[in-house]
């Protein structure tokens, strides 16, 4: 029952990220598609591509930081490597091995026990959502006014509820209720954490800044501090592949706001998901060739 039910989320996953892009698709001008693509700045797209693979050194470092609040030690390369299969595997095979079950096995394995290798996945997600939050705590109010007013109040709502809850909540555990489960997410255990989100982030807005110029489009440096951690956000939710077509339909809401045509946003987003890809394949080689080892030592 439990495989069929992830059988069922899996190509829900499916149906709704090409409906997605299905929709967008039928709206654009395929021409003008061809013609944006084909003025592509390959500097600018190298550039976003080493942002990106940053990002995702960054992002191995912040688990190992987590995991070390627990006075567990073990080398760099093994969370690089792990967080690299775990991603590959989400990007090629999305919902059929996921990526945090697979992190959690291979540092249990590695020495940690279950629990506290199932919540150092955890919270390194919780410190990647508050990297986009702390971005967006200074990009709204200063960059945000050209959000329709009813959705830059909901996010403003949103983002500085979240914080506040995140700080109070911070302060009544360790002063009240301080359990060694919990070591990572408390002052001042979480100062390195929550200082890799944001700069993991920044990152990754910088790679469509770098995105946008390879599309030689005249967006707002800062513009994008807004969009970018917005669209970020939605694109990890477990709604499509990869967050394939809701990157591209968000990308092309906001590029709309802007004065930008519909076929900018998709073109934006799928350079984004292209880059995904190429990042994805160091990932399956340390997999595939992890798996080759293991048959042999068996």
């Amino acid at each position: 029952m439990k495989k069929l039910k992830s059988y069922f989320l899996f190509f829900l996953r499916i149906f709704i990220t090409f409906s997605i892009l299905y929709i967008l698709f039928k709206k654009s001008d395929f021409e003008k598609l061809k013609n944006i693509f084909k003025g592509i700045t390959l500097p600018y797209y190298l550039l976003a591509l080493l942002s990106f693979n940053t990002f995702q050194i960054l992002v191995a470092l912040r688990w190992k930081t987590i995991c070390e609040s627990w006075n567990f030690k073990t080398k760099y390369l093994f969370y690089l490597k792990t967080y690299l299969m775990g991603f590959s595997l989400n990007t090629i095979f999305p919902g059929i091995i996921g990526s945090d079950i697979l992190r959690t096995l291979f540092l249990t394995k590695e020495g940690l026990n279950w629990k506290k290798a199932s919540l150092s996945v955890f919270f390194d997600r919780i410190f990647g959502l508050l990297g986009i939050f702390l971005i967006l705590f200074w990009s709204l109010p200063l960059f945000g006014n050209f959000l329709p007013h009813k959705f830059y109040s909901f996010l403003i709502y949103l983002v500085y509820g979240t914080l506040l809850m995140a700080i109070l909540g911070n302060v009544i555990i360790k002063k009240y209720y301080s359990p060694e489960y919990l070591k990572p997410i408390l002052f001042p255990y979480n100062i390195k954490p929550l200082f890799l989100g944001f700069t993991i982030q920044v990152l990754f807005v910088l790679q469509f800044v770098f995105l946008s110029k390879a599309l030689h489009l005249n967006l707002k440096f800062f513009n994008l501090f807004v969009i970018i951690p917005v669209v970020s956000f939605l694109a990890a939710l477990p709604l499509s592949i990869s967050g394939l077509g809701v990157r591209e339909g968000t990308l092309s809401y906001f590029l709309s706001l802007l004065h930008y045509s519909l076929e900018y946003g998709i073109s934006l987003g799928l350079l984004g998901y292209s880059i995904i890809l190429i990042s994805s394949l160091p990932g399956l080689y340390f997999y595939l060739r992890g798996k080759h080892l293991w048959k042999q030592a068996s």
